[in-house]
Parts: structure tokens; sequence; C-alpha cells
């Protein structure tokens, strides 16, 4: 029974020392009251207006943003489309005409 109380208030303590240990990683890692974050630091220069070229008819589905950019999707007038825009840059990145694929026989 001795063995087992002993047992049971080592690994309490070894709990509680862990415990601390995590809250002094968090406390250690907690970024510091007062100073700029990273998006902060960098603001994105005007660029004024963009013109995105699509087709006529078309208008815009969805849009998104992922990472630093901005993805259109764009339905009518054609085929959909996905247009991935640069606003750091301010011009078009890419984009992309979404074709049927032919049925296979």
């Amino acid at each position: 029974m001795r063995a087992i109380k002993g047992l049971v208030v080592f690994l309490g303590v070894l709990l509680l020392a862990g415990l601390g240990l995590l809250g002094y990683g968090l406390y250690s890692k907690a970024p510091v009251k007062g100073t700029p974050s990273a998006a902060s630091v960098a603001p994105v220069a005007d660029f004024g207006q963009l013109a995105v070229p699509v087709p006529a008819g078309s208008r815009i589905e969805q849009m998104m943003v992922a990472g630093e950019r901005v993805v259109l999707r764009l339905s009518g007038g054609g085929p959909e489309r996905i247009l991935v825009l640069d606003p750091g840059q301010g011009k078009v990145a890419g984009g992309f005409v979404l074709t049927p694929e032919p049925a296979i026989r």
C-alpha cells in the first residue's frame, strides 16, 4: 500500500511539472504586447485600378482568398474560368479555363 501511495504522489508531481513546462512554453512563444505583427509591418502599396480581362456575359460565382492571392470563379460567357489575382503586385497571376472532358465510350 505504501508503494502505491508513493507512486501516486510521484505521478502527481510529474503531472504538475509537465503542466508547468507546457505553460512556460506557451508563455515564452506568445507575442509581446505592443510589437507589430508581420502583416502590419509591410502594407501593400496602392496599385490603382486593375483591368481584369473576362469574357462578355461572365459573372463572378465565387471569390476567395488563398494566402496572398484572390481567386475568382467565373461562369457564363463561355466555359467556366478560374482567375488568380495578385493584389500585392496589382496583376493577374494566372488563370484556368475549365473544359469538359470527352465522354469515354
